[in-house]
């Protein structure tokens, strides 16, 4: 999944699908949890292509589009165990304490930094400090930050 016109369309697809009781295909699945996942997006979705704006969201400041292709992406690295320290990662956390949602916002809010920040200087994404980062990332690191 990519930040791209055709992601955003299949998003806006699953969203009408969703709000309107359509069947919603296999290969969409992953968008519609996400989406269940976050009700409060729902308004946004209704909006059509304005949703891939930022919104004021519960006081805060998100783009639903952006989130839930973040959701999407990592969500499948823990499926597909690739790469394999990310479903690690994501079991540790939730041992530690984290519910299923919330470790995968931990490795999100990584994989995001190092997207952005990668992407900024026009280097290639480091698998190496991905790993290197979620290593770090523990269940007290995470109630720091809140």
């Amino acid at each position: 999944m990519q930040f791209d016109k055709e992601t955003q369309t299949q998003i806006l697809r699953v969203a009408g699908e969703r709000i309107g009781g359509g069947d919603i295909a296999e290969v969409d699945q992953r968008i519609a949890v996400v989406m269940d996942m976050h009700p409060e997006f729902d308004a946004a979705w209704e909006m059509g292509d304005m949703a891939v704006y930022p919104q004021e969201i519960n006081g805060s400041v998100i783009n639903p589009f952006v989130h839930t292709v973040w959701h999407v992406m990592v969500d499948k690295q823990i499926q597909d165990e690739s790469p394999e320290f990310v479903a690690g990662t994501y079991k540790r956390l939730m041992k530690e304490g984290l519910d299923s949602h919330d470790a995968l916002h931990a490795i999100i809010g990584v994989y995001a930094d190092l997207y952005y920040g990668t992407f900024r200087k026009g280097d290639g994404f480091s698998n190496l400090d991905y790993e290197s980062q979620l290593q770090g990332l523990s269940v007290s690191s995470e109630d720091s930050k809140e």
